[in-house]
């Protein structure tokens, strides 16, 4: 289970408990500040842990940290499954930010733009503000207390995050992902505002196979959805026994 983010420590654990009842499951943490750093911290942590090839599980910014492993160490990895992924080219990313604030007031744009571009300097109350923003922006109907797991490292983000999309505005994420070799499985809501044509169209230019499900009432995090949660949970299931 690969967390999204940049930062977001422990944002894959419901997934982690609810698929660890059934399977051998690890939700690595991620703890450094460039990309190049995060991916060879996750092949180290993998290699600590693993005697054969698994199945990464990523979540937004997870699903790409996912897909560069699998680039740069494909023995380590069998398939990957995309949840909520970011747009791959950035064509698409603007919409985003339109999808995002039409489904915020005025002031509550204001508030969230300060957010994201002050990660590092947000207070406690701060971040309790902004997770009612994103609940708002990015969920179609969220289950009460979900993403209360969470511990967002805003430096992280603040570091990371620019040199993620400086590598998707020069084209080196799809480069990176042209060369994946295992299957690519994308798991995606209906009301997510990461536009699923920016994942879908730049595989379909590359020639890039994978497999589509789309969830229905359902928003970014899928696992925190009220509606989406259980078939959610069946997709994977049906997946990781494949």
């Amino acid at each position: 289970m690969i967390h999204g983010g940049p930062g977001d420590i422990g944002g894959m654990r419901p997934v982690a408990e609810r698929l660890g009842k059934t399977f051998g499951v690890m939700e690595p943490i991620q703890s450094q500040y460039t990309t190049i750093a995060l991916v060879m911290e996750l092949r180290r942590q993998l290699g600590l842990h693993i005697k054969e090839p698994i199945t990464l599980i990523g979540h937004s910014w997870g699903a790409w940290l996912s897909l560069l492993v699998a680039s740069c160490y494909p023995f380590l990895v069998e398939r990957v499954v995309l949840v909520g992924c970011p747009p791959l080219e950035e064509i698409y990313a603007g919409h985003i930010h339109e999808r995002r604030m039409k489904r915020l007031s005025k002031e509550e744009q204001e508030r969230f733009i300060w957010y994201m571009k002050h990660m590092a300097a947000i207070t406690a109350e701060g971040w309790e503000d902004l997770r009612q923003l994103m609940i708002k922006a990015d969920h179609y109907a969220q289950k009460p207390n979900a993403s209360s797991y969470t511990q967002m490292d805003g430096k992280m983000y603040e570091r990371v995050w620019p040199e993620a999309i400086e590598m998707r505005r020069n084209g080196n994420l799809m480069r990176y992902i042209q060369s994946v070799a295992c299957p690519i499985h994308i798991i995606h809501g209906d009301y997510d505002p990461h536009p699923l044509e920016g994942i879908i169209n730049p595989l379909d230019s590359l020639c890039i196979p994978y497999r589509l499900q789309i969830l229905q009432k359902c928003g970014h995090a899928p696992f925190d959805e009220i509606f989406a949660e259980e078939r959610f949970y069946q997709i994977l299931e049906q997946i990781l026994r494949s």
